[in-house]
């Protein structure tokens, strides 16, 4: 048995000026081999993959995996190169594959294209033939069309957030692909979309609403006949017409139980309509600041401050509240800004600097910060992760510094990650333990390990690039009837 595998994955923020292009999927992309030598072990959809066909001899033929993360719109450059790729390659081998496994996101959007991932399995498709089954992982946050399942034989979708399941969605798809082709089941499937665009705050499945929506898909799961149910909230600020929910649920060649269980689903989601899209707890960044320094006098474990509408990583609503309220023993990992590093690099350890930071794409950002402090560290940001989500994956921050700005540990890097683990912290030497203050720009993610790392989250809803109400943005291209979205 012979299965291609590949992989794709982008979250687009349409709002988002300018594009991003093939330089910044290519800088961690892999090709052939790569793929498999560093993908084995990791919790990704094609690690997933990986895992499942090695453990029962199945051949291997890998083509690519790329991420360019959550950011503009994509160039249609980088979809004609990887996709390309995969047409070309698998032709080559189209007689000799079983089958094919695919790791796209699922809110991807290109210049050119809205529904981006229906368009990679139509095009994989073309080369290899109706008949061959093509299965594919997607992101919780996808913002899937029906058109989708007319062109895979089936969809599996991460069941958590933060992420914590990539890994195993990928051996979720795998182990149905095996059955299949041993035929052991016929899979069916049936989707419902509710109606409902969720901002990514709202989707962390470790509290309620959304732990409520996946209890009851656990329950579907238990059912005879089930094979697979996924619940996607969607992404929501892409501006594409299939924009919202979605429910799928694959089963064993019995399509009249696939609709009841999506039906259920969405309908269980609509009722929960109001926490999925406004939810509650929401602070202003001036009052979220200063009750984490109020709490934070008598916690015995950090408070954690989530900024959750930066996608940019270099807004500095946070930053200046923290700098105007003298917050102390506060800690603000990650924050991009290239130039602030080279001025700290020039300058060198143990030197004071007194530069402009972040806001650097002029978009919703906040504008720049001046600030002056002690240069505590300065080097590549590079290390393997050891956290749930990136466990053994290669982590590149670039070029970085970490400077002390009054009371606040500010770790400043090349390139945009968020603060989803204790890798940003401990592999410079610190403990979150060391701080009475962590701010994360994390949405969900970072819950998976600052739970149990914080004594208490604030969630702060700044007027980032992605903030909480989406009444800021025109939506052009949505459904006209999608909550809570009023078209402009």
């Amino acid at each position: 048995m012979k299965i291609g595998i590949a992989g794709l994955e982008h979250e687009t923020v349409t709002f988002w000026p300018g594009t991003t292009d093939l330089e910044d999927f290519e800088r961690d992309g892999l090709h052939g081999a790569g793929v498999i030598e560093r993908r084995r072990g990791t919790n990704t959809s094609v690690g997933g993959f990986i895992d499942i066909c090695e453990k029962e001899g199945v051949e291997l033929f890998p083509v690519c995996d790329a991420s360019g993360g959550a950011t503009a719109t994509v160039s249609d450059r980088v979809y004609d190169f990887y996709v390309d790729e995969m047409k070309r390659e698998f032709a080559k081998v189209a007689s000799e594959l079983d089958g094919i496994l695919l790791g796209l996101h699922g809110a991807m959007v290109t210049e050119s294209l809205q529904d981006t991932e229906t368009h990679i399995v139509r095009d994989v498709r073309g080369v290899v033939g109706r008949k061959m089954p093509i299965m594919v992982a997607l992101d919780l946050h996808g913002n899937l069309d029906p058109a989708i399942l007319k062109e895979a034989t089936a969809v599996f979708g991460f069941q958590s957030s933060p992420h914590v399941d990539a890994g195993e969605t990928g051996r979720r798809a795998a182990r149905a692909m095996l059955a299949t082709l041993r035929g052991e089941i016929k899979p069916v499937t049936a989707i419902a979309k509710p109606g409902l665009v969720v901002p990514s705050v709202f989707s962390a499945t470790s509290t309620s609403p959304a732990k409520d929506i996946i209890s009851r898909l656990r329950e579907w799961e238990q059912r005879s006949g089930v094979v697979d149910v996924s619940v996607f909230f969607g992404f929501a600020w892409s501006d594409v017409h299939q924009l919202g929910m979605s429910v799928v649920a694959v089963t064993d060649d019995d399509p009249e139980l696939a609709q009841e269980i999506v039906t259920d689903l969405a309908q269980l989601a609509w009722k929960n309509r109001e926490g999925l899209t406004r939810g509650k707890h929401l602070c202003s960044v001036r009052d979220g600041v200063a009750l984490a320094i109020k709490k934070a006098e008598h916690a015995s474990k950090p408070i954690i401050i989530l900024d959750h509408a930066d996608r940019t990583n270099d807004t500095t609503f946070v930053l200046r509240e923290l700098l105007e309220q003298k917050a102390q023993s506060a800690a603000l990992p990650l924050f991009k800004d290239p130039k602030a590093v080279k001025a700290c690099g020039e300058a060198g350890v143990g030197e004071t600097v007194e530069i402009s930071i972040g806001a650097g794409t002029g978009w919703r950002d906040g504008g720049p910060v001046k600030v002056k402090g002690k240069v505590l560290w300065v080097g590549e940001g590079k290390y393997i992760g050891t956290g749930p989500m990136r466990r053994g994956l290669h982590a590149d921050h670039g070029p970085t510094a970490i400077m002390k700005v009054d009371g606040v540990w500010l770790q400043l890097t090349t390139f945009g990650s968020s603060l989803i683990d204790e890798d940003p912290i401990i592999q410079f030497g610190c403990k979150p333990s060391d701080f009475d203050i962590i701010v994360t720009k994390s949405k969900t993610h970072f819950r998976a390990v600052y739970e149990e790392v914080g004594e208490e989250i604030i969630i702060v809803d700044a007027p980032g690039q992605c903030p909480a109400d989406l009444s800021v943005f025109q939506y052009k291209n949505v459904p006209s009837d999608v909550y809570p979205i009023t078209k402009k």
